[in-house]
């Protein structure tokens, strides 16, 4: 399962990222088939850019609940540790550097 998330959200970064680029393309090319008068072909642009805006927001909403199920997973899968400072003591000096 942990597996099959971390794909979904691989693919999720990587779509959020191109999708908007994809986006701007397809919506350039409508405005400039407008343009040049081709009203079927703007259209038709149009739709595709409408279709591609809402995977982008269904993209940017499922690579967000990934990565939250990834951390919530993580979080419950860590072992209990005892309070024990890593770094310094209680006097808040970092040890192995007594200057």
């Amino acid at each position: 399962m942990r597996d099959l998330v971390r794909r979904f959200l691989i693919w999720g970064v990587l779509l959020s990222l191109l999708l908007p680029m994809v986006l701007v393309v397809v919506l350039g090319l409508g405005g400039l088939l407008a343009s040049l008068g081709d009203q079927a072909g703007a259209t038709v642009c149009g739709r595709i850019g409408l279709v591609l805006g809402v995977a982008w927001l269904l993209a940017l909403a499922g690579t967000a609940t990934a990565s939250g199920i990834l951390s919530l997973d993580g979080m419950s899968s860590r072992p209990d540790r005892p309070d024990t400072p890593s770094a310094g003591d209680a006097s808040g000096k970092v040890s192995g550097n007594e200057s």
